[in-house]
């Protein structure tokens, strides 16, 4: 799915890694699914990018405070990042940074959801982003894990400009997603059975694979943490791993 088309309003379109050793990332990150890296100029503080057969798919940098989590993170489409930013305060959000440009790039929003989840907003000039999605060693699925479920969709809804479609299911779980079936790109999952009343929520990222198993052997060669083994589901076969740095994302099979 090499072209993505219209990005509606509130899509993901970036991920990009927080990391506690860059160098243990990048070698593990390009040794497990083949990535390019590139440093950007020293004024961005460290922070670089990979690349996908020579498309962009994800950045990577250090932590720039003691407060910020080693996590990967999501930026969603904006097409105002001021406007966002008074919306985010509005519906109680906090804004942690910006709105502020990115030369020639984009205009960047830091917030964390009423929630307690980070989330950013990308308002695109010259970069749109990511532009391979659902292909193997490319982002995937975008997932918001939360223990208030309700106030997370009514978020995402009046702040990002989600088309929220409640999934069915007889099993008595919550989920919804930012438009419907094949179009969906993002997802909220009421995480309280992982989470507690107490956890932090947190966006997690799914990247693709042709094959899961083969993916996980490589994945612990290079000193992945796995607390699972790989299952089944509606969507492709999955597991959920952690990166040396301890750093939680989902592989699955596209």
């Amino acid at each position: 799915m090499p072209a993505r088309g219209d990005i509606p309003e509130g899509a993901p379109v970036w991920v990009d890694l927080a990391a506690r050793d860059l160098d243990v990332a990048i070698t593990f990150y390009t040794g497990l699914f083949g990535w390019h890296h590139v440093h950007f100029a020293e004024e961005y503080g460290g922070y670089g990018q990979f690349s996908l057969n020579g498309t962009p798919v994800a950045g990577v940098g250090p932590l720039q405070d003691a407060d910020q989590p080693a996590a990967w993170g999501v930026y969603l489409s904006t097409a105002d990042a001021d406007a966002t930013a008074v919306r985010v305060r509005e519906h109680g959000g906090t804004v942690l940074d910006g709105p502020r440009d990115v030369p020639d790039q984009g205009r960047f929003l830091m917030t964390v959801d009423p929630t307690g989840a980070r989330v950013a907003f990308w308002q695109a000039y010259g970069n749109p982003g990511f532009t391979t999605v659902r292909e193997p060693g490319a982002p995937t699925w975008f997932e918001l894990w939360t223990n208030d479920h309700e106030t997370a969709v009514a978020y995402y809804r009046d702040v990002a400009g989600w088309d929220v479609h409640d999934l069915p299911n007889d099993q008595g779980w919550r989920y919804a997603t930012h438009g419907k079936g094949d179009d969906a790109r993002a997802g909220i999952y009421d995480a309280t059975s992982e989470l507690g009343e107490h956890g932090t929520p947190t966006w997690v990222v799914y990247f693709g694979t042709d094959d899961v198993d083969a993916s996980l052997v490589r994945a612990r060669a290079l000193g992945v943490t796995v607390h699972e083994v790989p299952k089944e589901s509606p969507y492709g076969r999955l597991v959920g791993v952690q990166d040396p740095n301890d750093t939680w994302f989902q592989l699955i099979s596209v």
